[in-house]
Order: structure tokens, then C-alpha cells, then sequence
């Protein structure tokens, strides 16, 4: 099968009710505009790697739980998150499963019913999308102590869950996304600081060497790079496009095999010649290129920060900042719209 390409990208949630309801929804306006599709991750991954601390880490017997949110799972504000420690003396660590390829697993059944019902074009792929090791970790072990044992045991687990999610959905089916939003961060040397900055480097770089090469070559692998939405969006303003750059260089260059998409981050506020510039130094080769130029102003907005972003990159397709998570239901069809008005007017 042909890789896909695509003029737009749906990082990942969309908070509808159901996965049916996603596909009911973005299938049909989306049409072959988009090479995958994702299920919207509905529910308690609509809050990303909460869902990792709420299924996995909560009441683990190697864990203790310092803090969860007032409401249960779904957090107020980020000191209302979810905190961990490990139990004294525990050295090690594993999980039986975090719940993803149980998840990608059902919601690939509703994606055939959709497709198989003309709801969804031909070849689109299905998209899941999984954190990356130090995200959907130290964030919840304040403790660096505990660090390397959490997220050793963490890409594990998750190596696990992609060859179970391959034994149930043809590669040839299947769109892998690795969401790397706090390693950004970290290297801005404006978010928390749990080593020095090489270590941080080497945290994403390491797990780079081993989770991609597990996903065979008919797979579809991208990657979102991502300032975050939580408490703001973005959780930290960047100053341009020159970090996205390098960690977008290094996922093509080192995950070991094709890099067919990555996705980069613009905040509504820039539209600048200073933000895009360092677009000229991206080595994307085939990997296709989605810049995040989608927000809430809508068609004009978008339009105004491609238009910038065409003097240093002249083919890519275009997404929202970041997922919808934090948007009202009823703004998806319009959002989606935006997004395939702004696709149109950029290959005219």
C-alpha cells in the first residue's frame, strides 16, 4: 500500500461522545483530505497521559498515590493533578498493561463499520496516538529518584501494547502517533527541570532508538510535537520553531525507519517571520510536514500563518495547535470545516 500524505492531520482528541461519534462526525467532512483518521480519544484520554496515571500508576501495589484530583480523575488545574511515589525499596517495576491496545483495539472495529458505510474514504488509515516515555511519567513522580524505573517500566508496557495493537489491526490499516509534548518543554529551560539538559536529550533520544522499530514499514509512524493546552494553550509560549525543528530532525533521522508525518505546534499569537524562519532548517525529506496554523480565529487566522509559514516551507498540510480536547462539542464540524477550507486555499 502507498504511503499516505494528506493535506490535514486530526492530532487526536475530539471530544464527542463516542468513537462512532467521530467518525460519524469527521469522516464525511474530512473525506480524503486526511490520511488517517483518529478516534477522538473519548473519555478519560481526552485529559491525555491522565489516563495513564488514573488506569495504571492509581492503585498499583509499587505505588503510593500522594494526591489525585478533587473530582475523581479529571484535574481542575495542574495542582490538582495526580501525584506518585514509589513504595520504599522498590527497585523495580512492571506494569501488566496500560489499557491503549485494548482501547485502539475496539475503536479499530468501529473505524471498519464507519469505512465499510462510506462514512469514512478508502484507505484512510486508523490513528492512535500513544505518549511518549517522560510524558506520561515524571510528570507524576515529582521524586527523580523514582524516574527511571517509572519510565523503564513505562516503554515496556507500551512496547507491549503496540505488537498487541499489530496482532489485531493490519499494519497496512494503521496509523502510529508518538505525542511529545513535556521533553519540549524541559528543553525550553522554562518548564520543570529534572536533570541537566543533555540527560533530557537523552531521555527523548533513547526510547527514539527502540519504540519505532517495533512498528513495521507498512505502518504509517508520525509524530506530534506539542506545547501543551494545560493550563493554558500553549502551557509555555515558544519563542520560535527552532526546537520543534531539532527534535522533528532528530525523530526522522533516528527512529530507525520511515517517519511519514510530524506536526508542529503554532500559537495563535504568532503569524511572524521570526516564529516560521527556523522552517528552513527542517530535514523533512518525504516525511510530510503538518503545521499546527489552525485556532480558534478561524479561516483568516489560519490562512495568515501559513501564508508566513510558505516562505521557508513550501509543501505542507495543516492541523489545529494541538487536539481538541479543550474545545465545546458543538465547534467540531465548524472546526473541521476551517480546517478543510485553509487545506484547499494553500494547494490553489
Amino acid at each position: 500500500m502507498a504511503q499516505p500524505k494528506g493535506n490535514v492531520l486530526l492530532v487526536g482528541s475530539i471530544p464527542l461522545a463516542s468513537v462512532e461519534e467521530v467518525f460519524k462526525t469527521c469522516g464525511p467532512l474530512l473525506g480524503n483530505d486526511v490520511a488517517s483518521l483518529p478516534d477522538g480519544e473519548v473519555g478519560v484520554r481526552m485529559w491525555w497521559i491522565i489516563f495513564v496515571a488514573y488506569k495504571t500508576f492509581h492503585g498499583h501495589p509499587s505505588i503510593v498515590t500522594l494526591m489525585q484530583p478533587k473530582h475523581g480523575w479529571k484535574p481542575t488545574s495542574m495542582d490538582d493533578i495526580f501525584s506518585f511515589k514509589l513504595k520504599e525499596g522498590v527497585k523495580s517495576l512492571r506494569f501488566d498493561k496500560l489499557g491503549y491496545a485494548e482501547e485502539a483495539i475496539k475503536s479499530y472495529q468501529a473505524f471498519r463499520k464507519a469505512r465499510d458505510a462510506g462514512l469514512i474514504a478508502k484507505g484512510v488509515r486508523f490513528q492512535f496516538a500513544f505518549p511518549f516515555p517522560q510524558d506520561a511519567t515524571f510528570l507524576f513522580f515529582r521524586d527523580p529518584a523514582d524516574h527511571a524505573i517509572v519510565e523503564a517500566a513505562y516503554e515496556e508496557v507500551l512496547g507491549r501494547e503496540i505488537d498487541q495493537i499489530l496482532r489485531e489491526i493490519p499494519a497496512e490499516d494503521l496509523a502510529i502517533q508518538f505525542d511529545v509534548c513535556t521533553d519540549l518543554l524541559e528543553a525550553t529551560g522554562e518548564y520543570y527541570a529534572w536533570s541537566r539538559p543533555a540527560a533530557a536529550w537523552d531521555r527523548f533520544i533513547g526510547p527514539l532508538h527502540r519504540l519505532p522499530r517495533r512498528i513495521p514499514e507498512k505502518a504509517a509512524l508520525g509524530y506530534h510535537f506539542c506545547y501543551g493546552t494545560f493550563p493554558t494553550k500553549p502551557a509555555i509560549q515558544p519563542k520560535d520553531l527552532a526546537l520543534s525543528v531539532k527534535f522533528a530532525n532528530a525523530a526522522i533521522a533516528e527512529s530507525g525507519r520511515r517517519v511519514d508525518y510530524v506536526q508542529l505546534t503554532v500559537p495563535i499569537q504568532r503569524d511572524d517571520d521570526a516564529y516560521f524562519k527556523p522552517l528552513e532548517k527542517l530535514k523533512a525529506d518525504d516525511t510530510r510536514v503538518f503545521l499546527g496554523v489552525v485556532n480558534s480565529d478561524g479561516v483568516e487566522g489560519a490562512k495568515r500563518r501559513a501564508q508566513t509559514a510558505l516562505k521557508y516551507l513550501k509543501d505542507f498540510g495543516i492541523s489545529a495547535e494541538c487536539g481538541f480536547g479543550r474545545e465545546l462539542p458543538e465547534k467540531i464540524p465548524e472546526l473541521l470545516k476551517i480546517h478543510r477550507e485553509v487545506a484547499d486555499a494553500l494547494l490553489k
